[in-house]
């Protein structure tokens, strides 16, 4: 009987073992896919960060063609930068619209455009000049990876705000307290027609889903061994996230609720130039929240004219749009359209490519550009 027991209890020790090792064998295989690398912009000079403290780059893109982990050129459908404590489960979420219009390469051009012009480095390059913070983390995520990952959650449950009926009518959401699953996500997550204020009502709507998984991560992590399912789902997700931090974020999961997190918006407003919706922020405002929200990792060599804010001084005052409510008590009043600011002097990445290619010669190579980029494509 002793001998029967003993056999168990090594047959556990064991599977313990060999079940750990498949866990970290499958994070040492990410670590090399995605090895974290210092963004060349700037030195890694940023103020000593608080001891279990993290700033990641969240991003959410759409799949290019068939294969849904070819997302290295596409652009970015969702950008925030999330700071979170494992010691006191604190965190703080700020979204940057997707149509900011930021420096990117030295020229101006939509936030969500870095991406496809030079992938997740050109990204946080450029967010680490318009913000001044030591982005060095990021998690990229595509839709279809998020309605696996919803569905192998079991679901997530989620106060909708507004309903939605969409794709012909097969997908119907209500108002009110739902349990959706990943491809009811998905679709709510994506439309914007049922906000009066733009993006913004559906940054609003990005960021309350965001407080509904980390509460259902909690709830869940009661019930499952959080690490065999984050090595399970790694697959889907792209991170340079060292394993050591995964395992302090895995680890204190408890710790954390959406009851502990602010969210922020990048303070502006949409303004149309040369005949292009764009979202402008205002400079100032956004410094304010980086020096009061993520004072442990601002650049200390970071200059604010590495920004280019000073090339918005004709815009006049920017009036803030950020704090307005995306879904209507009442009937939507009718606005006066704003008028098109025409600025000549400033070109997008795209535009100068174009003139590059137009003045190359026959044999010489011909940058390309992803075709995706047209605005007038995004129709959801």
């Amino acid at each position: 009987m002793k001998a029967k027991r003993f056999f168990i209890a090594l047959l556990v020790v064991l599977a313990s073992f060999f079940g750990t090792k498949l866990v970290l064998d499958k994070f040492e295989a990410n670590e090399k896919d995605y090895a974290y690398k210092d963004i060349p912009n700037y030195d890694d000079d940023a103020v000593k960060t608080a001891d279990g403290e993290y700033l990641i780059l969240l991003v959410g893109v759409d799949k290019n063609g068939d294969d849904d982990n070819n997302t290295d050129f596409t652009r970015t459908d969702t950008i925030m930068l999330l700071k979170a404590n494992t010691k006191t489960g604190k965190m703080d979420l700020m979204s940057i619209p997707r149509d900011s219009r930021i420096k990117i390469r030295d020229k101006f051009d939509k936030a969500n455009h870095a991406h496809a012009f030079g992938g997740i480095e050109l990204t946080m390059q450029s967010l680490r000049s318009f913000l001044g913070l030591d982005i060095d983390y990021y998690v990229q995520i595509n839709y279809q990876a998020l309605i696996n990952i919803i569905d192998a959650l079991g679901g997530v449950d989620y106060d909708v705000p507004e309903g939605i009926s969409i794709d012909k009518g097969k997908v119907q959401i209500k108002p009110g307290e739902n349990h959706l699953d990943g491809n009811e996500v998905m679709w709510y997550l994506r439309t914007r027609n049922i906000y009066n204020n733009g993006d913004i009502g559906r940054v609003n709507t990005q960021q309350g889903f965001v407080k509904a998984m980390v509460d259902e991560l909690v709830k869940k992590s009661k019930n499952m061994n959080l690490m065999t399912f984050i090595s399970n789902y790694l697959k889907y997700v792209k991170t340079n996230l060292p394993m050591s931090v995964i395992m302090d974020l895995a680890g204190n999961v408890n710790n954390f609720s959406s009851d502990k997190m602010d969210t922020h918006i990048v303070p502006g407003m949409e303004q149309t130039i040369n005949g292009v919706s764009y979202y402008i922020p205002d400079y100032e405002k956004t410094w304010q929240i980086v020096d009061e929200v993520y004072p442990n990792f601002k650049l200390k060599n970071w200059k604010k004219e590495d920004s280019g804010y000073h090339e918005y001084d004709s815009y006049g005052d920017i009036i803030d749009e950020s704090k307005r409510k995306g879904i209507p008590e009442v009937e939507k009043p009718e606005q006066e359209p704003k008028k098109d600011i025409k600025l000549p002097e400033t070109k997008t990445v795209e535009e100068t490519r174009s003139e590059k290619n137009n003045l190359a010669k026959p044999d010489e190579p011909r940058d390309m550009l992803d075709e995706s980029l047209s605005d007038d494509k995004e129709n959801y």
